[in-house]
């Protein structure tokens, strides 16, 4: 049976941000279904858009279902997931913004997303969701993101360490950018072995 993926972009991003195009070409090209899940970004913070993104998981079955996110779509698919455990979960460049990063998170950061989204973000514990995720899930980050952004590779190291059954792999000389030719190769790479 072909899994079906719902793929959910990063924060404020919709399917013509970046192209989400060309990422959902090459996971249809590996053999699946693919589902671009658009979230509704403006006036909600992490409870509200994992709610949206939960009602339209909850057509499809989890066994047969894939859940995958880049960046803030990536700890919504993550949170899905501890409420729904799907097939399998692949989270890209995976945001740090769990409630043990927020001490960390450059200030330029927390004052661009706002005091409401911030404190959203301080109630969800990656130590408490990391123990309910029993799926295989593949978390994806780029060498460059990580050098520029230390707190970003931190959180895929930690996640990597916490989920059961995980696998990390950095990608040399990619940056932030799901839709990067290397970062889709790596991608496609890892869900077809």
């Amino acid at each position: 049976m072909v899994k079906t993926i719902l793929f959910i972009p990063g924060f404020q991003e919709d399917l013509t941000t970046r192209d989400y195009a060309a990422v959902l070409t090459a996971i249809k090209g590996a053999g699946f279904k693919v589902q671009f899940v658009p979230i509704t970004w403006k006036g909600r913070s992490i409870s509200g858009w994992v709610t949206e993104f939960m009602q339209v998981y909850a057509k499809y079955d989890p066994s047969t279902t894939i859940l995958a996110g880049f960046s803030f779509g990536a700890v919504i698919a993550l949170i899905a997931a501890s409420k729904r455990v799907p097939s399998e979960l692949w989270l890209c460049s995976l945001s740090p913004y769990f409630a043990e990063d927020i001490p960390d998170v450059p200030v330029e950061w927390s004052e661009e997303l706002g005091v409401r989204i911030i404190k959203g973000f301080e109630k969800v514990t990656f130590a408490s969701l990391a123990p309910r995720v029993t799926c295989k899930t593949l978390l994806l980050v780029g060498e460059s993101e990580g050098q520029e952004w230390p707190i970003l590779l931190r959180r895929s190291n930690e996640a990597h360490r916490l989920l059961a059954d995980s696998l990390l792999t950095v990608i040399p000389g990619v940056h932030h950018d799901v839709a990067n030719l290397r970062y889709i190769q790596a991608l496609v790479t890892q869900i077809s072995i």
